[in-house]
């Protein structure tokens, strides 16, 4: 057995301490890890617009600046656009909801042991009201949304920048490699974010377009919402639905099984037509893996926590194939690869 002096358990004891005092840091500074993560997730879709400009031999900074204003453009001429008319739907449909949550509650109370579940359904007035408080009571929602967007342009005007700081923080001989996967993982979170951003807008156009045709009220809010929700993989899809199903069985239930039937085609036209096509193109997360990802983030950081999770898990996910699975046990993985060849193989050209 090896024969240790009084320095080496002296150094093995601070390592420790050191250990344990970075987990307990860790703990503390949970939320503004969230915030720092949500201002890469700014800084990817302005990298997006941006690094095809800089290709064409724009300046990086320029590009940058570039897709600012033409993301803001984007937002500003959608407002323009359809703003009033979302505004109104909305104000219409937050009025219906509450009146059509009262009358399912209503419906509820009179079932067999319906007391029992209605009693355990929440008052949504009540529950409106403090979520308002809880985001604006301290303005703390608009100071970390500004946080968040400010974090994110600086990240994204030069993001080689805090990669090789980040990368400084291993040994010298693996900075390379840490390079490496940091700019890959960034590849496969853009990639993640096209795919989103292509399917939310496929799902909520289908939902609006089949909803307006059957003929619920407030058919543009309820695709927007099905759009947005549609960001949280798994159970985004019936958050989304679950305000036009309610709003539908209140007012009138002779068409709830057509307004069902909407978000059934529209999810299963998602999932086994639009997500093969452009997961070609992205990172695929197991299954199993983004459930239980999603409930550890959920238990851990409450809503945020569900919202960030996909993306989290793509760049996770991303550098633990490349740095552990690669780097240090030594096996063929390479993802971003994976899904290029992928595509190029069931290119006909």
């Amino acid at each position: 057995m090896t024969n240790l002096t009084k320095a080496d358990i002296v150094r093995s004891t601070l390592i420790v301490l050191l250990l344990v005092g970075i987990a307990l840091l860790l703990v503390k500074v949970t939320a503004t890890l969230l915030l720092i993560f949500a201002a890469v997730l700014v800084a990817a879709v302005i990298r997006a617009f941006s690094d095809p400009l800089q290709a064409r031999g724009m300046p990086e900074t320029a590009s940058v600046l570039l897709a600012l204003l033409i993301i803001v453009g984007l937002l500003v001429g959608f407002g323009y656009l359809f703003g009033q008319s979302l505004s109104a739907q909305f104000d219409n449909l937050g009025s219906r909801l509450t009146e059509s949550y009262e009358v399912v509650r209503d419906w509820i109370s009179r079932l067999p042991f319906g007391s029992v579940i209605e009693s355990a359904t929440p008052d949504i007035q009540n529950l409106f009201g403090r979520a308002v408080n809880l985001a604006w009571g301290a303005l703390g929602l608009v100071t970390n949304l500004v946080l968040v967007l400010v974090g994110g342009i600086y990240l994204a005007l030069d993001p080689g920048m805090y990669a090789r700081g980040f990368s400084k923080l291993f040994p010298k001989a693996k900075s390379g490699v840490v390079l490496s996967a940091l700019s890959e993982s960034g590849q496969a979170l853009r990639r993640y974010l096209a795919a989103q951003l292509v399917t939310m807008t496929a799902v909520g156009t289908m939902v609006y377009v089949g909803l307006m045709i059957v003929g619920v009220p407030s058919a543009g809010a309820l695709g927007l919402i099905s759009a947005l929700t549609n960001f949280i993989p798994l159970v985004g899809p019936f958050i989304g639905a679950g305000p036009g199903v309610l709003i539908t069985f209140a007012n009138d239930p002779d068409k709830l099984l057509w307004a069902v039937l909407v978000y059934f085609i529209a999810q299963q036209i998602e999932g086994n037509v639009l997500t093969p096509i452009v997961q070609r193109y992205a990172v695929a997360i197991p299954p199993a893996l983004l459930i239980f990802t999603l409930g550890a983030m959920g238990t851990l950081f409450g809503t945020i926590g569900i919202i960030l999770a996909a993306p989290i898990t793509v760049v996770i996910y991303t550098l633990v194939a490349k740095l552990w699975s690669r780097e240090t046990l030594g096996h063929d993985v390479d993802v971003l690869e994976d899904i290029e060849s992928e595509a190029e193989a069931s290119d006909p050209a």
